[in-house]
């Protein structure tokens, strides 16, 4: 995942970042999950919500926000994240995934 990350254009990035934020949100209505489970979702979606804000407004993408692009990433549901690599994965910006 890390390699897709590092070389996609910062449309698809955006897009990337939003689609696991989203898969975040389904996985905190789980009612099995607790405050502390929740919160941990909370923070996740903070940190990539700041990530793509740089994005957005055309700020650096050095080592450090890929790190923690890939770092709260990495930790979505592997079902969940099946959209969002296939984003990376499409061969433009703004296509359909897959």
């Amino acid at each position: 995942m890390r390699d897709l990350i590092e070389n996609a254009s910062r449309e698809t990035l955006v897009e990337f970042v939003l689609a696991v934020i989203h898969g975040y949100t389904i996985m905190a209505r789980d009612p099995e999950w607790n405050d502390d489970q929740r919160a941990i979702i909370n923070n996740r979606i903070h940190h990539l919500a700041g990530h793509a804000l740089t994005l957005v407004r055309d700020h650096e993408i050095d080592a450090w926000k890929i790190n923690g692009i890939v770092e709260h990433s990495g930790n979505l549901f592997p079902s969940l994240l099946q959209e969002p690599l296939a984003i990376l994965k499409k061969p433009n910006p703004g296509s359909s995934p897959g």
